[in-house]
């Protein structure tokens, strides 16, 4: 393997022929084959296990000389049938379509792929995408919404923005997943965490995983600067984390005393050298990160405030403490606000040791930064806790279909079968290579991403967070954000509000 990803980083560097590329990366996908650590983007199992796909796999299962699972669609053939989705374009992650291969490695492997498919079925695959950031996703709901009430049946699936899709679920624009057979959720290219999470009266009107491309690239991580982490003798942050000894308390040590008014101004600014940095968007890292949930699962299927939220062990109160204190009161940090404050811009401007920014930077932004880098998992709230724990950010895809598709079980076939190809070729491709290699600048890089994939979690709370007026994140984030580490009176004046959200997740659907 090591002999491999050395031919890779060598093909890469010289930009050797084509031909050549395409040799390697043969290899490379058959070593995959014998490899403990090929899992789905988001095959995820339950927080409390840590687990690869190998695990599930039994060998009638899998193909015979390559090592993947394969799918169970039968023979299909819609006759060149044109397959429309409407597809949410939020960053520029490649993920849906692409005219041509470039000698990227994920663009191919997209391009690949959608050729795959349309060949396998006979269909003609088209991608209209549309805008649908955090800013547009309510226009994406609308579009949609507007087209399933005008009876037009314009589209045959759906793809886009987490919040958005889950918005179109909760008001029963989308159909069951789970209603059709050519779809098959025991698989490794679907997300087991996200499908336990996202079930609404037992039906799962949406689903990704390997057939997602921002899955991977939505990942929070900690970036650290090993310039610095030398410079100021400090541990070493992949022992940390591999001993399992990466936890809050660790990151605020280590961050301490790094401080330097480097343009001599005598006050606090960007110009100078801090220990951490993050913004507002990543303080809901340090409360999944902590192993704390917002929503339980009654016995009845659904939803509820979990006992994590209402505080009633302590553990919200005792992280809110230490993350205000820190976050606000030590000179080390420059302080996450409401502000457009430029996150990865301050650590490309090798100010700032370590800071929270999602697993996409590293393949754009930050490739050509002047100093070496790595990544770690968000901490652990202390070292009892079992597991690592990786949060999303909400740009990555979810897939359905909607209410008015004109024929549903050629959606899901097709569906499935992106999914199936996406394990196979797009997801080694994007963590393989181009993570693990090519944007890695050492081994120890690839295990923390191994840890990142296996340790995903979502909530339910979190999926549907649009259906409850954000107040699943935002109240905790709000609360880090202005330095309020009273839980207690925050999560009252919000508990009616949450409490009627929860009820009322549901309501639409009975």
């Amino acid at each position: 393997m090591k002999l491999i990803k050395f031919q890779i980083k060598i093909n890469i560097f010289l930009e050797e022929m084509e031909t050549m590329m395409k040799r390697i990366l043969c290899c490379m996908l058959a070593a995959l084959a014998v490899s403990s650590t090929l899992v789905s983007c988001g095959d995820e199992k339950d927080r409390d296990v840590q687990t690869d796909n190998s695990s599930d796999m039994t060998p009638n299962a899998v193909d015979e000389g390559d090592g993947f699972v394969k799918d169970n669609l039968p023979d299909l053939d819609y006759d060149g049938r044109t397959v429309t989705f409407l597809a949410g374009i939020a960053n520029d992650v490649v993920e849906f379509s692409t005219e041509e291969e470039t000698g990227d490695v994920v663009n191919d492997a997209v391009f690949k792929r959608n050729q795959a498919v349309s060949e396998r079925l006979n269909v003609e695959l088209v991608f209209q995408e549309e805008p649908n950031t955090y800013n547009e996703r309510a226009t994406f709901v609308n579009k949609l919404t507007s087209s399933i009430m005008a009876g037009e049946k314009a589209y045959d699936a759906v793809a886009g923005y987490s919040m958005s899709i889950a918005s179109l679920a909760s008001n029963a624009m989308l159909l069951p997943l789970n209603d059709y057979s050519y779809i098959d959720f025991s698989k490794p290219w679907w997300s087991d965490n996200l499908l336990s999470q996202a079930k609404l009266n037992g039906k799962l009107y949406f689903a990704s995983g390997d057939i997602s491309t921002k899955m991977i690239c939505s990942m929070f991580a900690v970036f650290f600067n090993k310039s610095l982490i030398n410079d100021y003798n400090l541990d070493n942050p992949y022992e940390l984390v591999l001993d399992g000894k990466w936890t809050l308390d660790k990151l605020i040590e280590m961050s301490t005393g790094i401080y330097s008014d480097v343009n001599g101004d005598g006050k606090k600014d960007i110009e100078d050298k801090f220990g951490f940095y993050g913004s507002q968007v990543f303080m809901d890292g340090f409360y999944f990160g902590s192993g704390l949930k917002v929503t339980d699962i009654a016995t009845d299927g659904s939803p509820v405030i979990s006992e994590d939220f209402r505080g009633v062990n302590g553990k919200i109160q005792s992280l809110l403490e230490k993350l205000t204190g820190f976050l606000h009161n030590s000179e080390d940090v420059y302080a996450p606000s409401y502000s457009n404050a430029p996150d990865h811009q301050l650590f490309i401007d090798n100010t700032i040791l370590f800071s929270t920014l999602e697993v996409r930077y590293a393949t754009s932004e930050l490739r050509d930064v002047p100093f070496e880098f790595g990544l770690l998992p968000y901490p652990k709230f202390d070292e009892a806790q079992d597991n690592y724990y990786t949060t999303m950010s909400f740009p990555y895809t979810l897939y359905g279909i909607p209410l008015d598709a004109e024929e549903p079980e050629m959606s899901a076939a097709v569906l499935e079968a992106l999914a199936s190809e996406s394990y196979r070729t797009v997801s080694p491709a994007l963590f393989e290579i181009a993570l693990k290699v090519k944007y890695s600048h050492d081994d120890d890089t690839a295990k923390v991403y191994d840890i990142l994939k296996s340790s995903v979690v979502f909530d339910i709370g979190r999926v549907f967070n649009d259906s409850m007026g954000g107040m699943t994140y935002s109240i905790f984030r709000d609360s880090v954000v202005n330095n309020n580490p009273n839980w207690a009176s925050t999560f009252a004046s919000k508990q009616a509000s949450l409490e009627s959200a929860f009820e009322n997740l549901t309501k639409n659907l009975d």
